[in-house]
């Protein structure tokens, strides 16, 4: 037998009448010519044959031509888990060729050789994986906000929605919930603390380059304001509400499904906050801004 492996090089086997060709190498040469021989020996010696081997996609067929050229079998194999599961198939389908057809013009005394083709396992077909329409981020950060003479420090937790289609995933819905410790305001008698609980909402918008990540974000915001003398013949607490528009932005490079981040925001308060003293004809505003950086850490889910 000979055969041509992947590299055009001739190959030397026990007989002397079968051709092997294969292209790629998946299964072998000799492999395919171990089994041929195994399964019907010295027999193979009286058909002069051509047996080629031809990857297709996901298939191999396997064509099998007497010596004068006419073609005994072709057959389309399913590609298995391995390369001797290959071969062996390869080799039923090519003995049985051969063993099937007359070599001359005489009926052939070898007859039909039934031998079990190995059922090679069936790809089984991908389930579609079920995708949220929607993706969530959360995270919190830790930060300062400017104030004078003492800034305030406090933390934030946030939050993201975002649709998961390709086209529209630029675009969310953020949500940030926090404040800071109480800042100071001086008067002419003692001082005012004050400080104001928020809660942001608003569009954002992201774009990424690489593996860091870019948002800017607008948003609508409700705020406590809390406000307690200090250094006073009389001290009071109050609370009163306030609403701020502003916006910001965030960078923030991914590594997994984590992404650390910074943060700076501006909001503006729209109601007057006016401080009255007691007993004494003053009054003072709160600032009607507040400006925040923050370092924080967010969880985002896997693509």
């Amino acid at each position: 037998m000979f055969g041509l492996n992947d590299s055009g090089a001739l190959y030397s086997a026990l007989s002397a009448a079968l051709r092997i060709l294969v292209e790629g190498g998946c299964p072998s040469v000799e492999a395919v010519d171990a089994r041929v021989s195994a399964m019907i020996g010295p027999a193979v010696t009286a058909s002069d044959a051509t047996a080629r081997l031809e990857p297709l996609d996901e298939l191999l067929r396997v064509e099998v031509r007497s010596g004068s050229g006419a073609l005994l079998v072709v057959r389309d194999l399913a590609i298995g888990p391995s390369c001797d599961d290959l071969a062996a198939a390869a080799a039923v389908v090519i003995a049985t060729a051969i063993g099937s057809a007359p070599g001359t013009g005489e009926q052939s005394t070898i007859g039909p050789i039934a031998i079990p083709v190995p059922v090679l396992p069936r790809l089984l077909p991908r389930k579609p994986v079920w995708r949220s329409p929607v993706s969530l981020e959360l995270g919190i950060s830790v930060g300062i906000e400017a104030a004078w003479p003492r800034p305030g420090g406090g933390g934030f937790v946030w939050g993201s929605l975002a649709p998961t289609a390709e086209k529209w995933s630029r675009f969310g819905l953020m949500l940030r919930v926090g404040g800071t410790s109480y800042k100071q305001q001086a008067l002419t008698v003692g001082s005012v603390d004050w400080t104001r609980l928020e809660v942001s909402l608003g569009p954002r918008f992201r774009f990424d380059v690489g593996s860091w990540l870019y948002e800017l974000f607008a948003t609508v915001t409700p705020a406590l304001s809390l406000t307690q003398g200090r250094d006073l013949p009389q001290s009071f607490s109050s609370v009163g509400f306030d609403l701020g528009l502003g916006g910001g932005a965030r960078v923030g490079a991914r590594i997994g499904s984590l992404l650390p981040f910074a943060a700076a925001s501006a909001t503006g308060f729209v109601r007057e906050q006016r401080i009255k003293v007691l007993g004494i004809e003053e009054t003072t505003n709160l600032p009607p801004y507040a400006v925040q950086v923050s370092l924080g850490l967010s969880w985002l889910p896997l693509p």
